[in-house]
């Protein structure tokens, strides 16, 4: 049976523990306010829209509104004072939330390995493919993780969440393990897992003792580390035999608009039209001393 609780629940709730207690940049204002920060943008000189929006749109009160181009450059410098103002980067985190199923019955197919109730989630071989790809071509500057929660209602959740131990109640599991594999099951968090189709035990992942490692990784530049995560992500996701024709049109409807010339406002676009279509969540590990 499902966890009565929604993926975009957990997937809330742990980003905002991960910021609050590692060394973590949000690029694009999920946990931190800033970047963009706007949902939505649009001109119209329709007289009754703007009075329904609350602005005094009167005859003789003209309101022209302001160029697209003028407002993206202005976009770009507030997103590269931002990022200017975060540590240098480390490294980049990947993330790929799962909200398991919870097997309570014999008859579940991996009962066998353990013997109590388990949890369990499928592996997309689509959105393994995608993960892989993105693991080769980052190496060892990024962490490409599957994390999902080992709670079995939204009690639990929530509790979590107000005791500040949501990752402590999660699982995860490095991408590259699970190749190979159609299912990842577990018991509970901060124990070993075992992908299936052919059994395989997965030793214990602690997340926050991965992070630490990663202050020994050499600093780059916040700016150029996100334009160049961007392309890369950005080219991987274009030639993406599942969503790629969904992403290129979706990046061209800014690219005719010429917002393509502005690398960081682009860079954000491009990574959260990826983050829309594919439900990877990216984030920065950085160097906060």
């Amino acid at each position: 049976m499902q966890p009565k609780y929604e993926e975009k629940t957990f997937e809330s709730y742990f980003n905002t523990e991960l910021d609050r207690r590692a060394s973590i940049y949000f690029p694009f204002g999920q946990v931190q306010e800033g970047g963009i920060g706007a949902d939505a943008s649009g001109f119209s000189r329709n007289r009754w829209l703007w009075w329904r929006l609350g602005y005094p749109y009167f005859l003789r009160m003209p309101f022209e509104g302001v160029d697209l181009r003028e407002a993206a450059n202005e976009m770009e410098v507030h997103i590269g004072r931002e990022i200017n103002n975060i540590p240098n980067v480390k490294a980049n985190l990947f993330f790929q939330y799962k909200r398991p199923e919870l097997i309570t019955s014999k008859l579940g197919s991996e009962w066998p390995h353990w013997n109590q109730k388990y949890f369990r989630y499928d592996i997309y071989q689509e959105q393994q493919k995608l993960l892989l790809h993105l693991a080769s071509k980052f190496g060892a500057k990024a962490l490409i993780l599957y994390a999902s929660p080992a709670l079995e209602n939204v009690n639990d959740l929530v509790k979590a969440k107000q005791r500040k131990c949501l990752i402590e109640n999660t699982n995860f599991r490095p991408a590259t393990e699970l190749t190979g594999h159609h299912r990842n099951t577990y018991i509970k968090a901060g124990t070993y897992s075992i992908a299936c189709s052919d059994p395989e035990s997965m030793e214990q992942f602690d997340l926050l003792d991965q992070l630490e490692a990663l202050k020994g990784n050499k600093n780059v530049n916040g700016k150029e580390n996100v334009i160049e995560a961007a392309n890369s992500v950005r080219n991987i996701a274009m030639r993406d035999s599942v969503f790629g024709t969904a992403y290129r049109r979706e990046l061209n409807t800014y690219a005719e608009t010429g917002l393509n010339e502005f690398p960081l406002l682009y860079s954000i676009i491009s990574m959260s039209v990826f983050r829309e279509l594919s439900g990877i969540q990216w984030v920065l590990a950085i160097d906060n001393k």
